[in-house]
């Protein structure tokens, strides 16, 4: 996986692989170091517990939503 044979004998690194490889690590740190529960309040709607991974995750979805929806709304007008 580290290495590939190129034509004239050299060998060349496989970053890509590296770099998929430490992300996925990285990531699953990520969700062992974040799966205490916590409890998200809604202003008037209740309230629920749930793992923090998840509310991290749904909380970077819908700003990635927010974000990729606001300039198409804006240029409309």
């Amino acid at each position: 996986m580290a290495e590939q044979q190129v034509p004239g004998g050299e060998r060349q690194t496989n970053w890509r692989g590296w770099a998929l490889l430490v992300a996925i690590v990285l990531l699953l740190i990520f969700i062992i170091q974040n799966s205490q529960e916590v409890e998200i309040k809604f202003l008037i709607f209740g309230s629920i517990n749930t793992a923090l991974i998840f509310a991290l995750v749904i909380s970077a979805l819908l700003g990635a939503l927010i974000g990729w929806l606001a300039p198409k709304v804006r240029r409309r007008e």
